[in-house]
């Protein structure tokens, strides 16, 4: 860590223990999507021999998402992903 980022780390907060067990379990709902998502593709492209272009946009923001959590809880931002922020563009 450089020094300058040292000095401008707070302390956590106990807010900030909340959001990150929030969001923790938020990351779990979403590997639970992914893996619905990746079933329903799967089916769908063996029927239709091409993937569903709307799962494939929704997929793609939802990994935006997933790595917008890692980043926070991982203190490397303090942004907050949705539904305290935005939602990620694909």
């Amino acid at each position: 860590m450089k020094k300058e980022e040292v000095e401008e780390f707070k302390k956590p907060s106990l807010a900030r223990a909340l959001y990150t067990i929030l969001f923790l379990v938020i990351g779990r709902g979403v590997s639970i999507v992914v893996c619905f998502a990746a079933i329903f593709q799967f089916v769908y492209s063996f029927i239709y021999s091409k993937p569903n272009d709307k799962v494939l946009e929704f997929t793609k923001s939802l990994s935006e998402f997933a790595k917008e959590i890692v980043i926070f809880v991982s203190f490397n931002s303090e942004e907050k992903p949705w539904p305290m922020g935005e939602w990620p563009k694909a």
